[in-house]
C-alpha cells in the first residue's frame, strides 16, 4: 500500500457521467491525489472557491457555450488554473477553441491511464515550481524595497558609534 503524503495535491473533477467519474477518483486517489467530484458546473465551481483546487478535470458534456466563460470562472479564484477537459475522439473538434482560451490539455475517453498520470504529474511539477518561483521573487522584491531602510539602520548604528 502507498504512503500517502500529508500535503496531497487536490483534484476536482467535475463530470456526470458516473462510470467515468468512478474510474478517474479510484485511478487518482491510486496514484495519490485527493479528489474532490461533484457533477454540475455550479457545484464545480463552488467547490472550487473553496479549496482552490490544483487541476482541474472538467467532462465535455458540462461546458458552457463560449469557451472564455469556463476559464474565466476559474481564473477569477487563481491566477493560473490548470483545467483539462474529458472529451471523446468525436468530440475534441470542437473543444479545440477552449485551448486558445487557457484549458490546459484534453483527456481522450477511453481513458489511457499511464498517460493520464504523466499529465498529472507534469502538472503539479510545474505548479510546484511556479509555486517556488513566486516565492523567491516575493523575497527578492522584499529585500530590494527594504533595503533603504537597513542601509539608513546601519548608517545609524555607526553614528552611534563613533
Amino acid at each position: 500500500m502507498k504512503n500517502f503524503e500529508k500535503n496531497r495535491t487536490r483534484l476536482l473533477v467535475i463530470c456526470q457521467k458516473n462510470e467515468l467519474t468512478c474510474d478517474l477518483v479510484t485511478l487518482l486517489t491510486g496514484y495519490g491525489y485527493f479528489v474532490d467530484y461533484v457533477e454540475s458546473l455550479t457545484e464545480g465551481v463552488t467547490r472550487f472557491k473553496e479549496y482552490k483546487h490544483t487541476i482541474v478535470i472538467v467532462d465535455s458534456d458540462l461546458l458552457p457555450k463560449r469557451p472564455k466563460e469556463l476559464f474565466a470562472v476559474f481564473k477569477y479564484y487563481t491566477v493560473n488554473p490548470k483545467i483539462l477537459i474529458i472529451a471523446g475522439k468525436s468530440e475534441e473538434e470542437a473543444i479545440y477553441p477552449y485551448l486558445d482560451h487557457g484549458i490546459y490539455d484534453i483527456i481522450q475517453v477511453p481513458l489511457r491511464f499511464r498517460y493520464l498520470h504523466y499529465k498529472l504529474r507534469k502538472l503539479v511539477v510545474n505548479d510546484s515550481l511556479i509555486s517556488k518561483y513566486e516565492y523567491y521573487q516575493f523575497l527578492i522584491q522584499l529585500m530590494v524595497i527594504s533595503s533603504p531602510i537597513w542601509v539608513n539602520f546601519i548608517i545609524s548604528l555607526t553614528r552611534n558609534l563613533l
